[in-house]
């Protein structure tokens, strides 16, 4: 038996092996492109260590490629053999269990896993960072919150990695709406490590909520200078850059950073293409011409039709083939979710709540039926959250909904739901212009013309 850097208990055949898994462990915490080299050098140092094929398991798990699937389930293999030949504690057969739940396609066993080995070992942060992953993808910012908050007290600057927990707290309060803590927290997780990309999300995040743009934008260029050698979770943070840009209206200076950064490299990987699609819509509802590059965004949708491990990327996915006019991969891919809705894993529970509901809405919308994308979409508006992801993201999703009202000319509809984001962004140029347009649909000039005229003082501003 060995012992992690956190002092938990491994079992392993050789300390190598047990430097090579706390190397995978903080490259993964800090999004580092060596993490998949530091797990080989480990699986070449012990080829029978329990916790570095889990490691190699979740890994598999959290590309949500239908591809990776049977690797997954390969590793919980291996893992049964290694433990067989060689024990494990308590703690890892609980892993090797959320691993198993997992491939099963039932992401609540699987956290109940990670959460019961909290209980016991809270400073186990790859159960942590799972945790937080699965209440993130699905829709439950509190239990986000919660799980970090009750393993805080056995963290302190003694037990490395602290600061990341400092992060992953920050960011289940500010999805919880805790705007004021959750900066505070952010802020000191950066403090403690600069390069710290998860902590700077979680402000990035408040800035964004709090319609802190100029801040948002100076944040994101000062801290990149620290994001050498990460993987392409960067990309998502230059993707939040683009918006703090969108809604100052700087369309140019969007599609800069769609190009060569958001964009840089054309990768499958289902956060890269959900960052490009949703700001190819935002900046094509707003009558920006993105040009041809809807088209690659296509072609990697159409290999993505099955499979359905997140319902989240399936949204993306068949809006990108929906406004390229895909129209044989998007009947194949609406059946095949009609389908996925009859099986009772999680994520096919979530489609069969809202996931099919929500494809059907995007088609309908591309297609130019707006009643029928309105009809579809609002009675499941406030279901949405369950294909998870955060309040930003799924914002996506509300601006379908407004802008089917508004195309559809339901006036009464889009002054409504107008209103509303004008209560939720009231420093928000376009939302304004919108507002207006809706309230003359409706017959409300003076309305409408004070509207406007907030529109041309927040530009001006």
């Amino acid at each position: 038996m060995f012992y992690d850097q956190r002092g938990l208990p491994l079992t392993a055949a050789n300390e190598q092996a047990v430097l090579s898994y706390d190397a995978t462990i903080n490259a993964y915490l800090g999004f580092q492109l060596t993490t998949g080299t530091h797990l080989k050098e480990g699986l070449a140092a012990d080829d029978n260590m329990p916790m570095l094929h889990i490691l190699r398991g979740y890994f598999m798990k959290l590309f949500a490629v239908p591809a990776l699937e049977d690797k997954a389930r390969q590793c919980h293999e291996a893992t049964s053999r290694a433990i067989s030949a060689c024990g494990s504690h308590q703690r890892e057969q609980l892993h090797h269990r959320a691993l198993g739940r997992w491939c099963d396609g039932d992401w609540q066993g699987a956290n109940a896993a990670w959460e019961q080995i909290l209980l016991d070992h809270p400073t186990d942060v790859l159960a942590i960072r799972l945790a937080h992953f699965t209440h993130f993808y699905s829709g439950d910012a509190r239990r986000m919150r919660d799980s970090a908050a009750r393993v805080l007290p056995h963290w302190d600057t003694s037990v490395p990695g602290y600061g990341y927990i400092k992060g992953l707290y920050a960011f289940g309060l500010e999805e919880s709406g805790d705007y004021q803590a959750a900066e505070r927290w952010g802020r000191e997780a950066v403090d403690d490590n600069p390069s710290d990309i998860w902590a700077t999300h979680a402000v990035t995040h408040v800035f964004e909520m709090q319609e802190r743009h100029d801040e948002g934008m100076a944040w994101i260029d000062e801290l990149s200078k620290q994001w050498t050698g990460m993987n392409n979770f960067t990309f998502h943070l230059w993707w939040h850059r683009a918006l703090f840009s969108l809604e100052k209206e700087s369309y140019d200076e969007v599609l800069t950073l769609y190009d060569t950064q958001i964009r840089a490299t054309q990768t499958e990987e289902y956060l890269d293409m959900s960052n490009a699609i949703a700001m190819l819509w935002r900046l094509e509802s707003r009558g920006v011409d993105v040009g041809d590059r809807w088209e690659e965004l296509a072609d990697l949708s159409e290999q993505r039709t099955q499979g359905h491990l997140l319902c989240f990327a399936d949204a993306h996915f068949i809006m990108a083939l929906a406004r390229a006019g895909r129209t044989e991969a998007i009947q194949e891919m609406l059946a095949s979710l009609r389908q996925a809705a009859h099986r009772d894993d999680t994520q096919c529970q979530v489609i069969a709540r809202v996931g099919v509901t929500l494809a059907e809405a995007i088609v309908s919308f591309h297609e130019g039926r707006f009643d029928a994308a309105f009809e579809h979409l609002l009675p499941a508006r406030y279901d949405v959250i369950a294909i998870g992801g955060s309040h930003a993201q799924r914002d996506l999703f509300a601006l379908v909904l407004t802008e089917a009202a508004v195309q559809g000319k339901r006036a009464t509809d889009a002054r409504a739901l107008l209103a509303e984001r004008i209560g939720l962004k009231p420093k928000n140029p376009h939302a304004w212009r919108r507002y207006a347009e809706a309230l003359e649909l409706a017959g409300d000039a003076t309305a409408a013309k004070t509207a406007r005229q907030r529109c041309s003082t927040l530009l001006s501003a």
